[in-house]
């Protein structure tokens, strides 16, 4: 494999890599930098939604034949070169590497561990904990109050939280205890029992009524998601009081603003007029007009998304007019924006909605887009879904079929298992 194909397939967390690295063990050299590279830079498009890889790069590591060496250039990451998803990702691999008995892989935990700054919080204690136990969570809350009592850091319930579920509530507190004459450990224990109720501030909560909501709307809010959030909790009588009211209203901001509470529940009301919306010259309003047509079945909508998807400027937005409304003969607009240029965002934007589309429209003509997406996306819950969708309508290749047992998604190596197991092809 080229090492320029290789990189870009690792990037995605491929199973053709783990396939290639088994077939031509010898070879593996070549790539020990993409490798690590991989390792240091988390690749995933939302490591957020994504979930990790380590389990995934550890396969690849092992199998690269040089290991060790591999494991000292990750471990060398800590200090100082990564941070963010970056570095959680390497202290995940490193608690792998102590795991599977590599001496010098706590010490460099601990030597690493450090407060980041753009996340507001300390990075690699539920591993540093995982990694060593009882020592493990000790080192960690000295570690973290001592910035407390150094600086303004208030610290966070979230390594408490995984002390307890990995040592046990009672032994974690006796730890705590044991050593409460370290003013850096009492300093810890004062703020992870006083923020322990924290996690409970947005369960439960209601959405104001109509009549509230409204009052507090303003006309030059840019911000979509208390619209999106008030939409999803509201009654359906408040909906169609909404409703009601955005079709009299004219106020171009205050029109996005409710277009924005329609976008995850269906507009109860006849759509024309944000299909008449959704040709404005007003970007912003134009797209959450597309946005809050979604959602709906309607014969002038699936027109309107045939003559958008044909306009350069509307072609990817479009696209989500054709989720409730897709017809067979629709594949060859959609295969021209699928196979055309994108950027990265551009692409996931095109694969969210083309997985949306065939999910509710099953057909087998979908291949050649399924494949595309498998192969370009970078975001692999995406690509799961493509690979459900070609072994729901029987249109899987055998080559991806073999590749699937081996993807860095533990999810798409389940669909083989139950496709393998399910005697498929």
């Amino acid at each position: 494999m080229h090492i320029q194909k290789f990189r870009y397939e690792l990037t995605r967390g491929l199973g053709s890599i783990i396939l290639y690295l088994k077939e031509t063990p010898a070879l593996t050299y070549r790539h020990l930098d993409a490798i690590a590279d991989a390792c240091i830079r988390n690749t995933a498009y939302d490591p957020q939604c994504d979930g990790s890889r380590e389990a995934y790069l550890w396969e690849v590591i092992e199998l690269s034949k040089a290991s060790l060496v591999l494991q000292e250039r990750i471990l060398n990451a800590l200090g100082g070169r990564v941070n963010g998803w970056d570095l959680l990702q390497v202290y995940r691999l490193a608690k792998i590497f102590a795991s599977n008995g590599n001496p010098t892989a706590v010490e460099a935990m601990k030597r690493g561990f450090r407060y980041d700054e753009e996340w507001n919080c300390f990075i690699g204690g539920e591993e540093i904990i995982e990694a060593e136990g009882a020592q493990g969570f000790l080192f960690v809350a000295k570690e973290i109050g001592k910035r407390i009592l150094s600086s303004g850091y208030e610290g966070d319930t979230f390594v408490w939280e995984s002390a307890k579920e990995f040592l046990g509530e009672e032994k974690a507190a006796a730890l705590l205890e044991e050593s409460a004459k370290d003013e850096r450990v009492q300093a810890f224990y004062q703020s992870a029992f006083r923020d322990e109720d924290d996690y409970s501030l947005l369960n439960g909560r209601k959405a104001l009524s109509y009549e509230e909501f409204k009052s507090s709307m303003k006309a030059g809010e840019k911000a979509r998601y208390p619209y999106i959030v008030w939409g999803m909790r509201a009654s359906k009588e408040d909906l169609l009081k909404a409703a009601d009211d955005l079709l009299k209203e004219k106020n171009p901001k205050k029109l996005e603003a409710y277009l924005s509470i329609f976008v995850k529940p269906a507009f109860p009301l006849d759509p024309q007029k944000i299909i008449e919306l959704a040709q404005s010259q007003n970007k912003r309003l134009r797209s959450a007009a597309i946005h809050a047509l979604r959602n709906l079945k309607d014969e002038r909508i699936h027109r309107l998304a045939v003559e958008l998807i044909c306009q350069r400027e509307t072609e990817v937005e479009a696209l989500e007019l054709f989720t409730f409304n897709y017809e067979e003969n629709d594949l060859p607009l959609l295969k021209r924006v699928a196979f055309k240029k994108h950027n990265k965002h551009s692409f996931h934007n095109m694969e969210l909605v083309m997985v949306n589309i065939f999910e509710k429209h099953p057909t087998a003509s979908c291949q050649k887009i399924m494949i595309e997406l498998y192969h370009k996306g970078l975001c692999s819950p995406c690509r799961r879904r493509a690979v459900e969708i070609m072994l729901a309508n029987h249109i899987l290749p055998a080559s991806l079929r073999d590749e699937i047992r081996y993807d860095c998604n533990p999810d798409i190596r389940e669909l083989w298992m139950k496709s393998a197991s399910a005697g498929l092809p």
